[in-house]
């Protein structure tokens, strides 16, 4: 949620401008941006495919068991531990490279469960690995995409950029879905990883084609050679920031009560915890989400511009948080529920994606270059860890309290304790971005 201005480096033989040349031209004129902004959106709905397909090919195709299918959940989740990690090695190495090679291999892995299936070989343990090793390199692709993406383009053009790369996950995240269960009337689930496998391809492909050469990281003497003091070097540096610690444990704590508690009982909560939606009225509710994290991604860099970086940070915080105090008030008649928590999806998701481009365009713009993949890492690991032990939490409270009790608990906390950090911190009253 939440990411230095790299040096400046010639191209080869290239008549492109180094990149933070030519301050006033729009991005759809760097093309070395547009190369990556197309390739990750062909990754992006791909990858939307997959995980469509992927458990569909567990239950349907292998008859995995619910104990099973928590297996297989827990394997996709366990690499995003890597990520303090991976930011450490990925400071110390050329991130195209990286970038690239995640690719191929996440396209090599994947293929193998369509070369498999075709060979009547696939079985649970290999969807295992595969689904283990895919999500590792997505993490490691993950921490080398953020810090590489501020070296292509200029500092005042980082929030367009941000804007433009949410907006295209968006729209997969709200039409792949759909366009993949399309797809499955016609085609088996396994076969269906093939566009998956092709996304990556075509991604590295884009990835060979920026023409701007990567100087390789300038050995810096203040960088420990010790893993564990570097990963603890990219901490410090986060919690030693006035702007950028407030939105990190902000993020953990939305990260506890939201993503994990909330999120955690909220599809039993829309089915039998107050508001009893039929089943087919609950794709439809969430479906509202994807249409306001559309809207978001496209409002982010306008709101940004006309209420300055901290303004848009705070209340873009308030709104979607003070939207979420829907959801354990919905009640009434099927429709009235639906609609309030229809609502509480478009907003929280408009509001989410304007907080996330702002926020990584503030820690993009600060962070120094030698540090920018171990602060992504940093940043992205407050926002997931705590997840997983509030979504145990919820569990135990929901069998103590009720469905809706857990629920309210959840939202009060996660939405009034981040506004709180924010309110009484630099944030609302920084309008630009400080230079590094």
């Amino acid at each position: 949620m939440v990411s230095p201005e790299a040096e400046s480096t010639q191209s080869t033989g290239d008549p492109e401008p180094p990149p933070h040349a030519g301050t006033g031209e729009s991005l759809w004129r760097n093309h070395d941006f547009l190369r990556l902004w197309t390739g990750q959106t062909l990754s992006q709905f791909g990858s939307q495919i997959s995980y469509l397909a992927i458990p569909l090919i567990a239950v349907v195709t292998l008859g995995a068991s619910a104990t099973e299918m928590g297996v297989l959940g827990a394997l996709l989740r366990l690499p995003m531990l890597g990520f303090l990690l991976f930011g450490v090695y990925v400071d110390r190495m050329r991130k195209r490279p990286v970038l690239i090679w995640s690719d191929l291999g996440r396209a090599v892995v994947l293929a193998l469960v369509p070369l498999l299936y075709v060979m009547d070989s696939l079985t649970l343990g290999v969807l295992y690995a595969v689904v283990f090793v895919l999500s590792l390199l997505s993490v490691l692709f993950q921490v080398a995409y953020r810090s590489y993406f501020p070296s292509l383009v200029p500092m005042e053009h980082l929030g367009d950029g941000n804007g433009k790369l949410q907006l295209s996950e968006s729209l997969a995240q709200t039409a792949g879905p759909g366009a993949a269960s399309a797809l499955l009337k016609v085609v088996a689930a396994p076969l269906l990883i093939l566009i998956d496998v092709a996304s990556y391809l075509l991604s590295a492909v884009a990835l060979l084609r920026i023409r701007r050469q990567e100087e390789p990281p300038v050995p810096d003497d203040e960088t420990p050679a010790s893993i564990h003091l570097a990963i603890w070097q990219g901490f410090r540096w986060v919690m030693d920031q006035p702007l950028i610690r407030p939105l990190a444990i902000a993020s953990g704590l939305y990260s506890f009560f939201v993503m994990g508690a909330m999120q955690s009982i909220y599809m039993l909560f829309l089915l039998k915890g107050g508001p009893n939606l039929p089943v087919e009225w609950v794709g439809v509710v969430m479906a509202t989400g994807g249409v306001g994290a559309i809207l978001g991604a496209t409002l982010s860099v306008r709101t940004m511009r006309r209420l300055g970086i901290g303004p848009t940070l705070l209340w873009s915080t308030v709104i979607g948080n003070c939207a979420l105090l829907l959801v354990p008030f919905a009640s009434g008649s099927v429709w009235t529920a639906a609609v309030m928590l229809g609502a509480s999806q478009f907003i929280v998701w408009a509001s989410n994606q304007i907080f996330f481009v702002s926020n990584m365009t503030l820690v993009q713009s600060i962070t120094p270059p030698n540090l920018q993949a171990r602060v992504i890492g940093t940043v992205y690991s407050l926002g997931l860890i705590p997840a997983p032990l509030g979504a145990l939490g919820a569990g135990l409270l929901g069998e103590a309290l009720g469905l809706r009790p857990a629920i309210l608990v959840a939202v009060v906390a996660g939405a009034i304790l981040p506004i709180l950090l924010l309110v009484f911190s630099p944030i609302p009253r920084t309008r630009e971005i400080p230079r590094p």
